[in-house]
């Protein structure tokens, strides 16, 4: 593959501090999604997470995922993986025809509630290759309040310390060709020009946004390379996220406004060289949306990536076999994707939406067919899949999470 070949991507994240509220409807939901994007990252924050939920989202996914994987699935997108701690949440659909140029997944978590002892606070990621580039997605719900700008930067500092990666010499999250950082950062407005609620709201419904962003202190932190530091962020022109009366577009005079829900992004070398490869497409928040006190963000970019093609596993045809008849199923294993016992070979049905969703699985084949260097055979038991239907066969990755490495044509299970 070679690493002068660039591709373009378009990336939508959405980001949202939901206060244990339920899910949107799947239309209200879609809103709030660009299915123009190639890839979709939902972070969201203060999803319900009393034990019983905990319980339940354990065995059957929480209802904001299931609602999102619903809504986006008719749109050709699949959910490649999920990762939650307590209330955050990190979802990552991706469009169907991507998902075998996606390697190497892998997931961490850092607690920073009461001083780590406590998933309430905290950040949740994801990384992954897709073909030559790396790409770490991180979602946070830092420190809240005003007056406790050096405990979120302490957070910063303590989530890019403990997350570590083991699948590629990549381990840290700074060392990822792209960084795409969001959340309910809680950054607040400083406190030393001391104005009021009230004041806060009277400029902004002047749209003297301006006279308050140069007091925000993700931006001095920025600046002062206190924390997130050579990341970037898209120019603000939407009104602060935070706080609102819920059900409502009014600010709740308790809370100062802020701009707390944010999108940062960082490339690995920052230079100016590297402005290209990603380029902000649209920043805004969601005022008509009013079930929270936050305001959900929307962040969209075009990124450039390494492209050129990967090594994927080939499926022959599949022939029609009936249910109670044993099937077979011939691939071809590249050279570069080595043999490994634990690979295996999962069946979805034609319109799969998740990665979770196979039907069934057989073990991966340890012995070539006779005569033909680089193809196995494996057979699917009698009553491997017993429901009528389209399906896809997938050969899966030897490790979680797993990745795709190569999907077949469809074929058909008939009804006896």
């Amino acid at each position: 593959m070679s690493e002068n070949t660039m591709e373009d991507l378009s990336f939508y994240f959405l980001t949202w501090n939901v206060v244990t509220t339920q899910p949107l409807a799947n239309e209200h939901l879609l809103k709030l999604c660009n299915t123009q994007a190639d890839f979709i990252a939902v972070g969201l924050q203060e999803v319900k997470s009393q034990p019983q939920n905990l319980v339940v989202d354990a065995l059957n996914e929480d209802s904001w995922t299931n609602a999102l994987r619903d809504t986006l699935a008719p749109h050709g997108f699949v959910k490649i993986h999920t990762i939650r701690l307590v209330g955050i949440i990190l979802s990552l659909f991706s469009k169907r025809e991507h998902i075998t140029s996606i390697r190497n997944i892998e997931t961490s978590y850092t607690r920073t509630g009461l001083g780590g002892l406590w998933g309430n606070k905290g950040a949740v990621s994801i990384r992954f290759n897709f073909k030559g580039s790396s790409i770490c997605l991180v979602n946070c719900h830092l420190t809240p309040h005003d007056n406790m700008i050096t405990n979120r930067i302490a957070d910063y500092n303590t989530i890019i310390k403990s997350q570590s990666f083991q699948k590629e010499k990549i381990h840290s999250i700074l060392d990822h060709d792209m960084i795409f950082w969001f959340g309910d950062l809680n950054f607040r407005l400083d406190t030393k020009p001391n104005f009021t609620a009230q004041q806060i709201v009277d400029l902004v419904s002047r749209n003297n946004l301006q006279s308050l962003l140069q007091y925000d202190e993700l931006y001095q932190v920025r600046t002062n390379r206190d924390a997130f530091e050579d990341f970037a962020e898209c120019e603000i022109k939407f009104n602060p996220t935070y706080k609102f009366i819920p059900h409502s577009t009014n600010y709740d005079f308790k809370r100062r406004p802020a701009w707390t829900d944010r999108v940062l992004y960082r490339t690995f070398n920052n230079s100016k060289s590297s402005d290209h490869l990603v380029k902000c497409k649209s920043y805004e928040s969601y005022s008509n949306v009013e079930v929270s006190d936050h305001k959900p963000v929307s962040a969209h970019f075009d990124i450039q990536v390494k492209g050129g093609a990967l090594p994927k596993v080939e499926f022959e045809a599949i022939k029609s076999w009936s249910v109670g008849e044993v099937g077979k199923i011939v691939y071809r294993l590249p050279n570069n994707i080595p043999l490994s016992s634990w690979h295996w070979i999962a069946f979805y049905q034609e319109n799969f939406s998740s990665f979770g969703e196979y039907f069934y699985y057989v073990w991966s084949s340890q012995r070539e067919l006779p005569g033909r260097p680089g193809y196995y055979q494996v057979n699917v038991p009698e009553n491997g899949l017993r429901v009528p239907g389209k399906y896809h066969a997938v050969f899966m990755s030897d490790t979680q999470p797993y990745d795709m490495l190569g999907i077949s044509d469809i074929f058909e299970v008939q009804g006896i």
